[in-house]
């Protein structure tokens, strides 16, 4: 199974108090731990806002702790009890607040070896017992799953890697993303808006010899492509996006990347963000809310950069009967 060595922590830190409990041995149970891992993997590769870096090159006690645990210095639980150690630690150096469990696991593959690390939120519930009786009890809530970071710890030690780590914060995390960061010795290499900015350039640039309505959809389809991709946790492979869109262009979509483009990244991790103006245009303001597909414009809605106006057709009817009064 995946996962070979799982255990969980304690932290709680409030202003003037302080307290953490350290679990002695791993979880007995490999299903279990499997079961964790299985809920994490997912919720942090559907996360739209991960970093991707290494380890900088200056020496952090995190560090120097993981080298250790790789070394065979520590043992897997006492690596543990010291990052737990560090983390208060910093809480109170920083002044932070935080309660929840951090868990770490281990997780073995045929090709790769990682190390989870995470911070736990706990929901307070009710259960019916076999005696149908209501009792209070407590479970992890996923989806308030703070820090999750992901140390794939074969290409942490080959030099010519430059990512080997991945960060995603959950909400609620603003005040300790910085903090987290410089405790883990985290340095950005990827800059995934860059490179998705870029990629778009020269999906425009391509597409600029098609029919207008034919290179709006084009350049939807690709960004709908690329947002799958980020979604399943996948780069984009500039060959395989260019056999799963259709294209109308004369020149393949590969050849004017080599003749046009030839610097541009073979693979690339998206950035949703960045997408999403290909798909829609959105805004809002305390008042209006508006949202419409992107191939829309210049059909049935028609924008005045001078006057800064929005000519809409073809309302939906649910909206025109609102209008009326009728609903």
């Amino acid at each position: 199974m995946p996962a070979t060595d799982a255990i969980a922590h304690r932290l709680t830190r409030r202003t003037g108090e302080q307290s953490y409990s350290l679990r002695e041995t791993p979880f007995d149970s490999e299903t279990d731990s499997n079961r964790l891992l299985s809920e994490i993997k997912p919720l942090f590769t559907r996360r739209a806002s991960k970093r991707y870096g290494r380890f900088a090159d200056e020496a952090t006690p995190f560090k120097g702790l993981l080298i250790n645990w790789l070394d065979d210095s520590l043992g897997f639980t006492q690596f543990s009890h010291k990052v737990l150690e560090q983390l208060a630690m910093l809480m109170e150096q920083q002044d932070l607040e935080t309660d929840g469990h951090w868990l770490f696991v281990v997780e073995e593959l045929e090709a790769a070896r990682r190390l989870w690390i995470t911070s736990l939120k706990q929901k307070d519930g009710l259960l019916l017992n076999a005696d149908n009786d209501l009792q209070h009890t407590g479970y992890i809530d996923f989806a308030k799953t703070g820090l999750c970071a992901c140390i794939d710890l074969h290409d942490m030690g080959n030099p010519d890697k430059k990512r080997y780590l991945t960060l995603s914060f959950g909400f609620g995390d603003r005040a300790l993303q910085a903090p987290l960061m410089e405790f883990l010795g985290f340095t950005d290499t990827v800059d995934t808006q860059a490179d998705t900015e870029r990629f778009m350039e020269v999906v425009r640039d391509y597409s600029e010899a098609m029919p207008e309505e034919s290179a709006k959809r084009y350049q939807k389809e690709v960004a709908e492509f690329c947002m799958e991709q980020s979604k399943e946790g996948e780069m984009v492979n500039c060959h395989a996006l260019a056999d799963a869109v259709d294209s109308v262009a004369e020149v393949a979509f590969d050849d004017f990347v080599a003749e046009r483009a030839p610097e541009l990244k073979e693979e690339f991790i998206p950035d949703r963000s960045s997408l999403k103006k290909y798909i829609r245009y959105t805004g809002r303001t305390r008042e209006v809310s508006i949202s419409f597909s992107n191939e829309s414009l210049g059909k049935t809605i028609a924008f005045d950069p001078e006057a800064e106006t929005l000519t809409l057709k073809e309302l939906p009817a649910s909206l025109i009967k609102q209008l009326k009064g009728e609903a």
